[in-house]
């Protein structure tokens, strides 16, 4: 199994091949007009500051193919891509969002895969949920 550092640094270049910056944080996130992908350093967990870097990843894959990214996640792409606003408070868009995460999610580990990575899938997937649980409102209008 690699190193922490040694994950770092191979999803870095990944990264630097396709114009990206991967820069440490106190959060997790992927800028896609700066072109950083942010993962939060003070994690406790190293293997979860993996997980995260890896799934911010996903999305700039993801918002790297707008026509595919604006096929799957419509209401999404309207937020994100064009002027003007979306009602967020709809459950298409509630929806959108908990789909286009789990995507992220799922970009980031077959990324992990191609980069030889060594995770722990279960793991991975275990985290993947409890972060995108947090996107769902148990109070969400039907």
């Amino acid at each position: 199994m690699l190193q922490f550092q040694e994950c770092i640094d191979r999803l870095s270049a990944w990264a630097m091949t396709r114009n990206l910056e991967v820069c440490k944080g106190n959060f997790d996130a992927y800028f896609h007009d700066l072109r950083h992908v942010v993962y939060n350093r003070h994690l406790q967990n190293k293997n979860n500051q993996i997980y995260s870097l890896l799934h911010e990843c996903g999305h700039a894959i993801a918002f790297n193919d707008k026509r595919s990214y604006r096929s799957r996640f419509p209401v999404l792409y309207k937020q994100r891509f064009t002027p003007g606003s979306v009602n967020k408070r709809t459950n298409r868009y509630k929806m959108e969002v908990v789909m286009e995460e789990h995507d992220a999610w799922v970009r980031g580990h077959r990324l992990a895969t191609k980069l030889g990575l060594d995770i722990d899938s279960d793991k991975y997937y275990a985290y993947a949920a409890r972060q995108v649980k947090t996107y769902m409102h148990p109070q969400a209008e039907v």
